[in-house]
């Protein structure tokens, strides 16, 4: 049987809107999806830090705002270095208590860190990739300077959204010794993210670190705690973004795809239905 015409032109239409849908796929919005390179955004937390007052030897709390600021300032190999300013306020006096600043180097797909670019070799993941999993994701800790497990949760809808819970639950971590002494430090790290799964973006997040040493019999006791948790601003701002991206991508990787690929499949079979009845 041989398409003429009409049916011919539906065939050819068809195959091609088909073998577009595949291109775009496969190729074209994967490449659009990764990390872009001129990313940047500003995440504002507030907290406490309690530290040890030497004199009372007990813990003074001080309360916190934090400005995280996340710029990216090129790329080498298509690795992304991404520059994180991360700035602790007095949250009474306004003054600024400490500040730091690191330069990471990202695989923009996986948006893990990429040994041998940044200012200093790093490990597993820097933020959660697009297409979240109910698994346990390896992430660097900056506190820990190492690698720590986030072990997958529950589930659960939180402001209109479903998110994936997950827990960074480490303790007794080495963390060198305490000032002026030979004591030891242990370090232990608690991070809670609730992360929209197809964006991967993080809507909220607490964290606290706790550095303990063993000043008295009983045991290792705290001698600084660190506790910041995303604003409400910040929650409702990532909020929106993961819905709009979540939207995005299903629409583009997944409706879309699907949408164009019937198309095509339908001028395919009415290409061929058509030229059976005209040859009838």
């Amino acid at each position: 049987m041989r398409l003429k015409g009409c049916s011919r032109g539906l065939a050819i239409v068809g195959l091609v809107l088909v073998v577009c849908a595949l291109i775009w796929s496969l190729a074209i919005f994967p490449a659009m999806a990764k990390f872009p390179t001129d990313y940047e955004q500003e995440y504002t937390f507030e907290g406490f830090i309690l530290q040890l007052n030497s004199e009372t030897m007990s813990l003074d709390e001080i309360p916190t705002n934090v400005v995280r600021l996340l710029t990216a300032t090129g790329t080498q190999d298509d690795v992304l270095l991404l520059q994180q300013e991360v700035n602790f306020y007095h949250a009474e006096a306004g003054i600024l208590l400490t500040s730091s600043s690191e330069v990471y180097g990202l695989d923009r797909t996986t948006r893990e860190n990429v040994s041998g670019y940044g200012d200093m070799d790093r490990s597993g993941q820097f933020t959660f990739p697009a297409g979240v999993e109910q698994e346990t994701y390896t992430f660097w800790s900056s506190s820990a300077m190492t690698t720590l497990p986030a072990n997958f949760v529950s589930e659960e809808t939180f402001q209109g959204i479903t998110v994936y819970n997950f827990k960074i639950d480490s303790e007794n971590l080495a963390a060198g010794t305490m000032e002026g002494t030979d004591l030891p430090q242990t370090m232990d790290v608690l991070c809670e993210i609730k992360v929209e799964p197809v964006s991967g973006i993080p809507v909220h997040t607490t964290s606290m670190t706790t550095v303990k040493v063993p000043l008295t019999p009983e045991g290792p006791m705290p001698i600084y705690v660190n506790y910041f948790a995303f604003t409400s601003e910040t929650t409702d701002e990532m909020v929106d973004l993961a819905e709009s991206t979540r939207s995005t991508i299903l629409w583009f990787s997944v409706y879309g795809f699907w949408i164009v690929i019937a198309l095509g499949a339908a001028l395919v079979v009415t290409g061929v239905v058509k030229a059976i009845r005209n040859k009838e």
